[in-house]
């Protein structure tokens, strides 16, 4: 079994979402900041997406940016 037409979507999808999520295309410029390639860049924000996916299958919730954004600022309380 192979994972690579899901692997691909989700790549795909992770850079185009940098044009509609000001958070992702964020994410995706400090990635490149970092120094990091196009390619780990998109795979890294693809991961992120793929967490945020899979919250929102188990709680069966719909994607909404500011609860996102809200999670986002409360685990960044908590890292610093």
């Amino acid at each position: 079994m192979t994972i690579k037409p899901l692997r691909n979507a989700l790549y795909q999808f992770a850079w185009q979402s940098t044009r509609q999520e000001a958070w992702a295309a964020e994410y995706y410029r400090r990635k490149r900041a970092e120094g990091k390639s196009h390619s780990v860049a998109v795979r890294a924000l693809a991961n992120n997406w793929l967490r945020i996916i899979h919250a929102m299958w188990r709680k069966k919730e719909s994607y909404l940016a500011d609860t996102f954004q809200l999670a986002q600022k409360t685990h960044a309380s908590k890292v610093a």
